[in-house]
């Protein structure tokens, strides 16, 4: 048997999002720049003070001293996007802060990348960069590794950590008893002297938010005042599923809600199909339909069969996915993420290419060993 449960989230333009949020945060004030530091020079004849800050000649600004004032442009003249406090000068280019690189400022010097069941940590420093990054609980056991760098002119250090990483090098976790939301930081240290830590270094936290319907905890309903969509799971009576047994095929409905009367027609344009592991926290997610289009390798690697359908009633259109029900995780509920479009009159189609749906033979060993599980 499969247990299942739905969720989703958009937006206030109907743009369809993921029903889970991944954020990276890092804490206020990054600064990454110190000219006590080595390789970390004012510029333009600047001079660096004892708290490690650029004291620049008339004419200059900027941390390092490196924008001249007079190449300033004014926001009629700049043909430039600056993000983050970037200023543009010369028309056409972005002067950064210290935290932040890139051609338009759009790349923090710190970030975490949140996975599903890890956080990246990078970092991004100078070439004349000459110290190390590490977990602040171990400098030696938890160092950041170099990696070949996207960003000419920078060197790239990356540590990707598991969220269930034992110590040393260990993440904090903590809940918003509030949200239900599960967070998980650490502190990056950076030494820019190998093997010594010095006051002119630095210590930040960075961390990832992951909204509680995503971990599959504490499932928070969307606000039906903000969803244009309504979606119900069914069976193959056209009933609100109860148990959904193995093979058996459920239906995933979205229609309109009725907040845009002028909206008459909806359709499935991703499915996934996920399970939460409650003994180890890892989270397996398999896609059902892509782009409008069933998943090819799904249908052939499950044996099942899936088809993203359509059918009219009371003049509305309403987008359907069939799925044969199959099992993420072995006595786990299965969970679905979605996203839909929503049209005039009746969607447009996408062209697919799919495969005959491959049934699982009735010898099948596994066909009767799983247990009834309900539906959530």
């Amino acid at each position: 048997m499969t247990s299942v449960a739905h969720t989703g989230l958009f937006s206030k333009k109907m743009s369809p999002l993921y029903s889970f949020v991944l954020l990276s945060l890092i804490g206020a004030g990054f600064g990454s720049f110190n000219c006590l530091n080595p390789g970390y020079d004012c510029k333009n004849r600047g001079l660096c003070d004892y708290f490690g800050r650029c004291k620049c000649a008339q004419g200059f600004q900027g941390y390092d001293c490196g924008l001249d004032s007079s190449t300033i442009s004014s926001s009629a003249n700049c043909r430039a996007k600056c993000l983050n406090k970037g200023i543009c000068h010369s028309n056409t280019v972005c002067y950064c802060t210290d935290d932040f690189i890139g051609a338009q400022c759009e790349i923090p010097v710190l970030s975490a990348k949140c996975g599903l069941d890890t956080m990246k940590v990078q970092g991004y420093q100078p070439l004349t960069f000459r110290g190390d990054m590490y977990l602040k609980q171990s400098m030696f056991g938890c160092q950041l590794r170099e990696m070949v760098s996207d960003i000419p002119g920078m060197r790239l250090f990356e540590l990707e950590i598991p969220h269930r990483a034992i110590t040393p090098c260990a993440l904090t976790k903590t809940q918003n008893n509030e949200t239900g939301d599960t967070i998980y930081e650490v502190e990056i240290a950076t030494a820019h002297n190998k093997g010594f830590f010095s006051m002119s270094d630095t210590v930040h936290t960075v961390k990832c938010v992951y909204e509680s319907r995503r971990m599959g905890e504490n499932p928070v309903d969307v606000t039906q005042a903000m969803n244009p969509f309504k979606v119900s799971l069914l069976n193959d009576n056209n009933e609100p599923a109860q148990q959904i047994q193995r093979g058996d095929p459920y239906f995933f409905n979205v229609e309109t809600s009725g907040k845009f009367p002028d909206m008459k027609g909806t359709r499935l344009s991703y499915l996934e199909a996920y399970a939460v592991d409650q003994q180890t926290g890892m989270v397996k997610s398999i896609k059902l339909i892509e782009n409008e289009c069933p998943v090819r390798s799904t249908i052939t690697g499950y044996g099942v069969s899936i088809s993203n359908e359509e059918y009219s009633r009371a003049g509305f259109f309403i987008g359907r996915g069939k799925i044969e029900s199959f099992n993420v995780i072995d006595q786990e509920p299965i969970r679905l993420d979605y996203r839909a479009k929503i049209c005039t009159g009746q969607c447009r189609q996408a062209v697919c290419n799919s495969p005959s749906p491959v049934r699982i033979p009735p010898e099948t060993p596994f066909k009767h060993l799983m247990a009834p599980v309900d539906i959530v």
